[in-house]
């Protein structure tokens, strides 16, 4: 009985830290993308999509290579620049999305 309590409490305190490590991730996430000022033009009526629509149904891949190569992934005529972030930081930015995004 106390393997399965102790197995049970390191599954709790598991659960806590990776809740806590995406919550930062998503501080960070939103850090950028205010440092970037993402929210000029993704707001309603602004020249993108609102910033609560742009992860709907879309891949981490595909808005990886939307934040850092939009004409590609996106339009060739987006006016979107390109963003020179690490792997880190785009990961930051797509949890930012999806905690923003409407489901």
């Amino acid at each position: 009985m106390k393997s399965k309590t102790w197995l049970f409490c390191l599954l709790i305190l598991g659960i806590a830290v990776s809740a806590e490590a995406q919550g930062e991730q998503v501080k960070k996430g939103k850090s950028l993308v205010e440092g970037k000022h993402c929210a000029i033009c993704h707001k309603e009526g602004g020249k993108g999509k609102p910033m609560e629509e742009l992860a709907q149904g879309k891949t981490d891949a595909f808005l990886k290579e939307a934040v850092t190569d939009p004409k590609k992934a996106i339009s060739p005529q987006v006016l979107m620049p390109a963003y020179k972030f690490t792997d880190e930081e785009v990961q930051a930015v797509i949890e930012y999305l999806r905690s923003v995004s409407k489901k």
